[in-house]
């Protein structure tokens, strides 16, 4: 199957992320187990992808903007031959999250649950056939987060396992080495990140996720700053990207060490109204579909 990445580029690294890699180990390899999970994924890829194209050319980025940050991919054992392969969503349970993860499942597919205790509203692709959708839409726009990029990797390797004898054993080792690489990814990107042709819509459903629009009072009410807040845990250079996006590279980004596990969190801050400007132009073309929307609406009339 022909490459279709572009606008990626990890320095001195070749990395199996996508579908177009993954659909051909599995057909030299190991297909006729893997058939049996993802059965679809050829015909989605050439059907649902490409000739749909025009249709689904925004929804599709932003939803691996809003996976990468709001979302995981996990695998569990259904049986003691058979592994699962889950791709979950899961937010704040509002009106507008709510009927955002709607319009995903027509564009996408999926299935909606409301869970603990109505508080969240939790997206899930878990059959086959959903389940070879977002896989043809990762291979179209490629994930760019290193923690994500690891979960990808190990739910392929963990396909290829099923029907394996040695599966459990398989499966542990796996397991206990899937951020292995996460280091080396961060360091590449680091190095060198290029923003994608889809970053745009990436970054819209990325702050639907993580994005935050503050207002600083005074005590009689005045604005003492406004800004737009996002954070991510050891990936700098996803913020440096979003820096690079809107002109503001001159811009501090704070690295905080938290108190749990010692992590390293980047967190930018941006404000201005020149900067205010830029936002509102861009989310003119590329909007915000669930509940940041509400509170971007709300943070820009009040400036």
């Amino acid at each position: 199957m022909r490459s279709i990445v572009t606008g990626v580029v990890l320095a001195n690294a070749s990395i199996d992320i996508s579908l177009h890699d993954t659909y051909y180990i599995i057909n030299q390899n190991n297909y006729f187990a893997v058939q049996e999970i993802l059965p679809c994924i050829n015909y989605y890829y050439k059907n649902f992808m490409i000739n749909n194209y025009n249709n689904f050319r925004y929804y599709h980025p932003f939803f691996v903007g809003l996976l990468e940050g709001d979302g995981t991919i996990t695998v569990d054992k259904t049986s003691n031959v058979t592994l699962r392969v889950r791709i979950v969503i899961s937010l704040k349970n509002t009106k507008e999250n709510y009927n955002m993860l709607n319009i995903l499942i027509t564009y996408i597919g999926g299935r909606l649950i409301i869970e603990r205790n109505n508080r969240y509203v939790t997206w899930i692709a878990s059959n086959k056939t959903d389940l070879a959708k977002v896989f043809a839409i990762l291979a179209e726009y490629p994930l760019l987060t290193s923690k994500k990029i690891c979960q990808l990797n190990y739910a392929n390797k963990c396909l290829l396992l099923n029907n394996n004898k040695d599966i459990l054993n398989n499966w542990q080792e796996l397991k206990i080495n899937k951020y292995i690489t996460q280091h080396n990814l961060i360091e590449n990107f680091n190095n060198k990140f290029i923003l994608p042709i889809y970053y745009s819509a990436w970054l819209s459903g990325f702050i639907e996720a993580k994005g935050h629009f503050k207002l600083y009072k005074y005590p009689n009410g005045n604005i003492k700053t406004s800004q737009f807040i996002i954070g991510q845990n050891f990936e700098n250079y996803i913020l440096k990207s979003i820096l690079k996006y809107f002109n503001k590279e001159n811009c501090k980004i704070a690295e905080i060490k938290t108190k749990v596990n010692n992590i390293n969190y980047y967190k930018i801050g941006i404000g201005g109204k020149d900067f205010r400007l830029s936002l509102k132009n861009n989310y003119e073309l590329y909007h915000l579909l669930g509940n940041k929307h509400t509170q971007y609406i709300e943070w820009i009339n009040i400036n």
